[in-house]
């Protein structure tokens, strides 16, 4: 059978295990045994989990129904190969029948996994558990399995399979939920089968295994212990955590490699005060596994072994509480600090390798992906471990001195570091938004940058951009000492020729992003305008002319910053109103409209603002511009006022793009945008009964048949001449002559003409929209009311659901056995 069928049939089974009908079905039928056989053929992987993930639905299905005779019927043939071969009187095994034995037992290990795996129904007191401990012994089938099979793989499955079982074992006679409190006597089961474990590991010298151990129980404690209060108990009168035992061990091959390395100029007291304080929190078999592990390690290589512990920790970084977290990162600290060329007095070390090893380089990969890991989303602070202050600094040493053969990868991750450090955790000495000292690493953080920003990897510069923004960000009000820095390493300068230049739109995007965090800061503006005086005319040639969207959104981002930070001149202003509303009308990308509709919400802020408006309404009296004298704001007042803005708001065009975008067959999205903004400058109208006087205007269109007409007229060069007719016809015939084409010629034709285009039709057209008629208030306001937006915006979100439902999909289907000439056949490309 095809593979691909094979999958489809897989799919259609695992719709079955959802329906009591289905499940009968199965069991009448015995198709259920044909499927679980699927595993020990092996045409694909997709179709082995597939089947894996098929019996444990099954099983956990039949649960649900009381089946348990059902339930035995398939762990009996589940278990068979248990049955039928006698471990028991195998004296010696060779290599080959072991081999021979493996590919029977692996299957029949992987399913039971995947039974077992579900931690929701482990949890819980179950027909499953209960059979398969009771009825099959699998128990003691699984340290049999352990005594006499050699391979590691077979060996990890067979050890996770009996953590699995002593943790349901324990769930069986107490199960788990959130009012039951559990005693340590409730897990003497789990600890026992942990410990002992490892210690067997250990015994037969499986170093590696004994990692991936380790750390598959703490993910599988994790995931059933998730959302629960810590299992705490108090052992010799000191609170001991369970699932911390289980870290702890973890933790040991980088307390070993930290050890041994403290002759390269870490202080020995802050090492020995850490470990004195994960020892604390052990209990007394995992501190003598602990002791028992690093006795062994210590005859291996080191670097290789920390290397397989730091790789296999990645596993973990997401599945930790704030308490093991902070372990954790006070644990890798000491490794990653290994590396710091400089000592504890400032003096870079006498024996330093400026490069280092592959081996040594992945390690530091490894441990400052974890970090960052650990920073961004667990509550890392310095009550609870001191060295996230010290980070900063230990990566910035390594950046600048070791720069020699790092990956991209490694400076990337590094970069991040420093980004997310800079911006959560400044150095106590610094919160006081003092100048950093000379000779600092704070002090030098701009010559990091500029140097990253020349990188040749796009990937580098693009995280130092990410760095470059959080200190243009901060530098604003937080600290602005990053200012000087800044401005002597020409930062925000080189930031701009990247946005104009770089090959590379990601870094364009970043660049702006930068630039618009910069024109906040009067001095970073004013540096930038004397190299690059017409900066704004450039920012608006990106946003309509630049080939990506997410490159013309930012540009129209940092335009809005601009028009909020950076006073401008009437007519660039003019231009602005003009592209923006061309942006939102006109742009492909549907990013770019919403950003230019985020522009005109600031525009009509701004306005209401500047005729008195405060926080949404209007203060008793205000200062008049005009007229220079405190003027009271009556009724009659704001209302010419509230007028006199909807006028500008008209004038501008802003009022034009509210209502096209309305009437027009816009994204969900765009439209569900206007429609807020036009419902809060509505409700602003209403509260002051404004629409009441407004009335229709000659000048203006004051109907959608009126703006419609003529509005919108297609210049291809700019000066306001019509575009010539012929690409119109040319679109008409390309439209006609794919009606007609059958599919199987039709990308044939369409890439025969795009080979034999003409020079003219070759020739790229830049399209300007420009707008002969505008929305006048009164249309804006009559429209707006004219119909529930709200409610055809919520048509067409269940309309553009329902074309991916099950009746659309079926329509699809028996739409391809009817003969209609009118309607195209389903197409699969």
């Amino acid at each position: 059978m095809d593979s691909s069928l094979r999958v489809a049939y897989m799919e259609v089974a695992l719709s079955l295990t959802k329906h009591n009908s289905g499940i009968y079905w199965l069991l009448e039928t015995g198709i259920w045994k044909e499927i679980l056989q699927l595993c020990n053929e092996k045409r694909t992987v997709f179709v082995v989990r597939q089947t894996y993930k098929f019996a444990s639905l099954f099983l956990w299905k039949l649960v649900d129904i009381n089946e348990e005779a059902s339930i035995k019927t398939v762990l009996n043939f589940i278990l068979k190969p248990m049955s039928e071969i006698d471990m028991i009187n195998i004296n010696s095994m060779s290599s080959e029948y072991e081999d021979e034995l493996c590919k029977v037992y692996v299957p029949m290990l992987q399913i039971l996994l995947s039974v077992v795996g579900n931690a929701e129904r482990i949890k819980t007191r179950n027909s499953v558990i209960t059979s398969m401990i009771k009825d099959f012994n699998m128990l003691t089938f699984c340290y049999l399995i352990k005594t006499r099979i050699r391979r590691e793989d077979v060996l990890l499955l067979v050890t996770k399979l009996l953590f699995w079982l002593s943790i349901g074992k324990t769930f069986i006679f107490k199960p788990l939920q959130l009012s039951e409190r559990f005693e340590r006597d409730d897990f003497v089961e789990v600890t026992i089968t942990y410990f002992n474990t490892v210690n067997y590991l250990m015994q037969r010298r499986c170093w590696a295994l004994v990692f991936d151990y380790c750390n598959a129980c703490n993910l599988i404690f994790s995931s059933v212990w998730s959302n629960m209060r810590p299992a705490v108990f108090e052992v010799d009168g000191r609170e001991v955590e369970l699932q911390k035992q289980l870290l702890v061990i973890c933790l040991i091959p980088s307390m070993v490699y930290i050890g041994a390395g403290k002759t390269m100029g870490i202080d020995g007291d802050e090492v020995d005060n850490f470990i004195i304080k994960l020892l604390h929190s052990t209990c007394e078999h995992t501190a003598r596994t602990c002791y028992a592990l690093r006795d062994l390690l210590l005859q291996l290589d080191m670097e290789s072994v920390t290397l397989q512990s730091v790789k296999r920790l990645t596993c973990l970084k997401d599945h930790l509480n704030n308490d093991q977290a902070n372990l954790l990162f006070q644990a890798l600290f000491y490794v990653l600090k290994e590396y710091d060329p400089i000592d504890e007095n400032g003096v870079v070390k006498a024996d330093i390798n400026i490069t280092d090893s592959e081996e040594k380089v992945l390690i530091m990969t490894y441990v400052l992906d974890i970090l960052l890991s650990l920073v961004k989303n667990y509550n890392i602070n310095w009550k609870e471990s001191l060295e996230v202050i010290c980070l900063y600094s230990v990566v910035f040493n390594i950046l600048k001195i070791k720069n020699n053969n790092f990956s991209s990868r490694f400076v990337v991750i590094a970069l991040n570091v420093i980004t997310i450090t800079v911006k959560k955790f400044l150095p106590p000495t610094l919160s006081l938004l003092m100048e950093s000292k000379p000779g600092s690493s704070m002090d030098e953080l701009g010559e990091l940058i500029y140097m990253k920003l020349n990188d040749f990897q796009w990937e580098v510069r693009d995280s130092a951009l990410e760095l470059l923004y959080v200190c243009t960000d901060i530098c604003f009000i937080k600290f602005p000492p990053f200012q000087k820095q800044i401005l002597s390493n020409n930062l925000i300068n080189l930031a701009t020729t990247m946005a104009l230049n770089d090959h590379e739109f990601y870094v364009r995007v970043s660049a702006l992003r930068c630039l618009g965090a910069g024109c906040k800061v009067a001095s970073l503006w004013d540096h930038l305008k004397t190299q690059y005086p017409n900066i704004q005319e450039l920012l608006v040639d990106i946003m309509n002319t630049n080939q990506e969207g997410v490159v013309r959104k930012e540009a129209c981002n940092v335009l809005c910053e601009i028009y909020q930070s950076v006073k401008i001149s009437p007519n660039f202003k003019s231009v602005l109103y003009e592209n923006m509303m061309n942006a939102a009308l006109s742009d492909f990308h549907w990013e770019v409209q919403l950003s230019a509709l985020k522009f005109w919400k600031i525009v009509i802020q701004s306005l209401l603002t500047a005729q008195g408006m405060l926080d949404g309404t209007f203060p008793p009296v205000t200062f008049s511009r005009q007229t220079r004298k405190i003027v009271t704001l009556d009724a009659n007042e704001i209302k010419r006022r509230l007028t006199a803005t909807l006028e500008e708001l008209s004038s501008i065009g802003c009022l034009t793009v509210l209502v096209k975008l309305l009437h027009d067959d816009t994204d969900v999205e765009i439209m569900d945008s206007a429609r807020i903004i036009s419902t809060e400058l509505l409700e602003i109208l209403d509260q002051y009964n404004v629409p009441e006087t407004l009335t229709p205007s000659n000048k203006e269109s004051n109907t959608m048949d009126e703006l419609q007409q003529q509005n919108i007229s297609d210049d291809s060069t700019g000066n306001g001449d019509t575009m010539d007719s012929e690409p119109a016809t040319s679109s008409e015939n390309v439209i006609e002559s794919i009606l007609n084409s059958d599919d199987i010629n039709l990308l044939a034709n369409i890439y025969k003409r795009q080979m034999n285009l003409s020079p003219e039709q070759e020739t790229k057209n830049t399209s300007h929209t420009k707008v002969v008629r505008l929305a006048s208030p009164y249309l804006f306001v009559r429209y707006t009311r004219s119909k529930d937006f709200k409610q055809i915006i919520e048509d067409k979100r269940n309309w553009k659901d329902g074309i991916k439902s099950l009746s659309s999909l079926l329509d699809d289907v028996l739409g391809i056995y009817e003969f209609n000439e009118e309607v195209n056949s389903l197409d699969c490309y």
